[in-house]
């Protein structure tokens, strides 16, 4: 189950920082599919099954956040920054 949770932390911040279109429905849908497949092929129980896809789509949420929030913060750093002008003069 943690290994779950790690692994959806660091998908959902892969995925929060590289998309800007609202991209977990489908991805919540395909990794809850291919959990649900492997441990139901693993021989567990359904109600085991749902609480891993619960714990799965709850921290791909969480790292999606933390991962946009990071890229804006970032973002709003470098555009703080005034460019430096050729002629030496600094404009902003």
């Amino acid at each position: 189950m943690s290994t779950v949770a790690v692994f959806s932390l660091l998908i959902g911040s892969l995925l929060g920082g590289r998309f800007r279109i609202f991209i977990l429905p489908p991805v919540i849908v395909v990794g809850a599919a291919i959990l649900g497949a492997g441990l139901t092929w693993q021989g567990h129980d359904s109600s085991h099954i749902v609480v891993t896809i619960l714990v799965f789509a709850a921290v791909l949420q969480l790292g999606y956040f933390c991962g946009a929030a990071v890229v804006r913060v970032r973002a709003s750093a470098y555009r703080r920054k005034a460019a430096p002008s050729f002629d030496g003069r600094s404009f902003g």
